[in-house]
């Protein structure tokens, strides 16, 4: 899987990385309706009111063929756990690899603004697991908390 050529964007539609068959933007009001299977449209709206910088947020991805959004892949900043990385994609895109490049895309452009975070995933779910390992990040702690066992994966 080619998960190598990213190209940095940062125009006004609010573009903020870019892979082979993706883009990734900020999230904005109308992606309530094509998140809706993958994100609350609660959390959708809460992160479309923020003000200021919106980079440390879940941003939209959507298909470079179409413009379709199929999902989501970002940052979610927990006061007390520090910044984590996140993604959903609807079930109609799944299986496709979009999770995989969409997170490729999500860490280099990490890498590149020098941010620190984890990813976590309730087990079990061996397809985030895979899509962690697939971008180089691997298992480095596991803790329970009040929801049960959470796995902790780092790059």
């Amino acid at each position: 899987m080619f998960l190598g050529r990213f190209m940095p964007v940062g125009d006004s539609d609010n573009w903020m990385a870019c892979a082979d068959r993706l883009r990734l933007r900020l999230l904005r009001a109308d992606d309530v309706v094509p998140l809706r299977s993958v994100m609350e449209p609660g959390l959708v709206k809460a992160v479309v009111a923020q003000t200021g910088n919106r980079a440390l947020t879940p941003w939209a991805v959507v298909l470079r063929d179409g413009g379709d959004v199929a999902g989501f892949c970002g940052f979610f900043v927990r006061p007390v756990k520090g910044t984590t990385m996140g993604y959903g994609i609807a079930p109609e895109y799944r299986g496709h690899g979009l999770a995989t490049e969409a997170a490729a895309a999500v860490l280099d452009w990490a890498e590149r603004n020098g941010v620190d975070f984890y990813a976590s995933v309730r087990p079990p779910n061996p397809a985030s697991v895979r899509v962690l390992e697939k971008v180089g990040m691997r298992l480095v702690d596991s803790y329970l908390d009040e929801d049960g066992q959470r796995d902790i994966y780092r790059r």
